[in-house]
């Protein structure tokens, strides 16, 4: 929507210079002029009309009150252009007319967008596209009174199961469709939004272990109804349709950060694809000429929610493994090409992972992904491994600006690169990226542990 906006409010800029110029002066200026205007209007306005809200879902699936803010927006985007204006003693340059114009116009199409926007989200809605999936854990009479409270809310909720220990679910008077392990194989299988636990607060030993357990999955977790003698240090206490429950987890990326981090791995990764394409043919032909063999390498790895994709690399060893038993590169490895000990070295044999993120599988920064056997074996040594899953692998990551790269030849070493990854998750923002991506060149592609 926002885009959208954009669009409009530049749109809005042209046909004015088009429409009152024609028709009041001879309409012989350039319009190179009016779009740059156009494009610094239509960025403030957007600034003022995120900073009122104006995005949240909940916002533009209500029309009511949307038209004082749209007011709001650019009726203070026109007091900074006016102020920007005479400080560079460029205002007279513009018709008062045109710039009238053009808010006129802006206003015009954005009530009608919002309208229209508001009618389609409305259907959306109505059709369930928007309704968030929840799964129930505990078949007493706290799900029992949530499944009721949550059966009034219409389409925006969709309850796809409720599930509780075996022993517990024959003395339970709802339907339980399975116990914890099933719970976490259908989230794996299956999209949940939020994982409600609906247990009394006395068993505070049993909800951290579900907490525990709960926390691999790219789900919030929350607990209801209380927080009375809570030992479990909450996230924050959410006003759940009425119903107070209190976070214990939360997705790493929620609201807008998914469509943030989709665009700028996408986007950046195809500009890279074009700057990069001339070095990766010539690495290609010197790993032709340097031995037998494919150019590239593929290796199963666990991504996003732990789903099996096969990573893109450049050959760098004369053999190719990817079995239940994985040898890590060490110093002097035999198995590492000439050329394949430069490319390990500089990391340029990272460079077709840039398809992978242009397929979806992975992003530009992420904890990095592992080999299916080391995720076997590591999961079982170090506590929280699993959780690394909740975000899209990457081609380079926080652990790997901070020197926790190449052989992991002890649990401690890959104790403190899980460390990295899970500080990565919980505190993910486009500006740590960007910082990540920034120092990758200076402190990520040249290590001493790179094999």
């Amino acid at each position: 929507m926002a885009a959208l906006d954009f669009s409009m409010i530049v749109l809005s800029a042209l046909l004015a210079k088009w429409l009152y110029l024609a028709a009041y002066r001879d309409g012989s200026e350039e319009i190179g002029a009016y779009f740059v205007i156009g494009l610094v209007g239509g960025f403030t306005a957007v600034v003022s009309f995120r900073n009122q809200q104006l995005y949240s879902f909940e916002a533009l699936t209500v029309f009511r009150g949307q038209t004082r803010r749209i007011l709001v927006g650019l009726g203070t985007t026109a007091l900074i252009l006016l102020s920007v204006g005479y400080m560079l003693k460029i205002s007279a340059e513009f018709s008062r007319g045109w710039m009238i114009s053009w808010f006129l116009f802006s206003i015009v199409l954005l009530m009608t967008s919002r309208y229209l926007g508001k009618l389609v989200l409305g259907r959306w809605i109505a059709a369930g596209l928007f309704a968030r999936n929840v799964a129930i854990y505990g078949g007493g009479e706290i799900a029992e009174r949530l499944i009721e409270h949550l059966s009034l809310q219409g389409e925006g909720m969709r309850v796809i199961g409720v599930f509780d220990d075996p022993d517990r679910a024959a003395k339970s008077k709802v339907l339980v469709a399975g116990g914890l392990s099933e719970l976490i194989r259908i989230g794996q299988l299956e999209r949940i939004d939020e994982v409600l636990i609906a247990l009394p607060l006395s068993d505070d030993r049993r909800i951290a272990n579900l907490l525990e357990q709960l926390s691999i999955l790219p789900a919030d977790i929350r607990l209801c109804p209380d927080m009375a003698a809570f030992r479990i240090r909450p996230r924050g206490i959410v006003n759940y349709n009425g119903v107070s429950v209190l976070e214990l987890a939360r997705r790493p990326l929620d609201d807008w950060a998914p469509i943030i981090k989709m665009a700028e791995d996408r986007i950046l990764a195809g500009l890279l694809l074009l700057f990069v394409a001339p070095v990766m043919l010539a690495i290609a032909l010197a790993i032709k000429l340097d031995s037998k063999g494919p150019v590239f390498f593929r290796q199963r790895r666990h991504g996003f929610n732990h789903h099996v994709f096969s990573v893109l690399k450049f050959r760098t060893m004369f053999v190719s493994e990817d079995g239940p038993a994985i040898r890590q590169a060490q110093q002097n490895d035999a198995r590492v090409t000439s050329v394949g000990r430069f490319l390990r070295r500089t990391s340029l044999d990272e460079l077709p992972q840039l398809l992978n993120v242009m397929k979806g599988e992975m992003s530009l920064v992420g904890p990095r992904p592992h080999a299916l056997a080391h995720n076997e074996y590591y999961s079982t040594l170090v506590g929280r491994y699993a959780n690394r899953h909740k975000m899209k692998p990457g081609i380079t990551g926080w652990a790997q600006i901070n020197g926790f790269r190449g052989e992991t030849d002890t649990p401690e070493k890959m104790r403190k690169r899980v460390e990295c990854d899970l500080f990565y998750i919980e505190n993910w923002s486009p500006w740590l990226d960007f910082k990540i991506l920034a120092l990758t060149p200076f402190l990520g592609l040249f290590h001493k542990n790179a094999y």
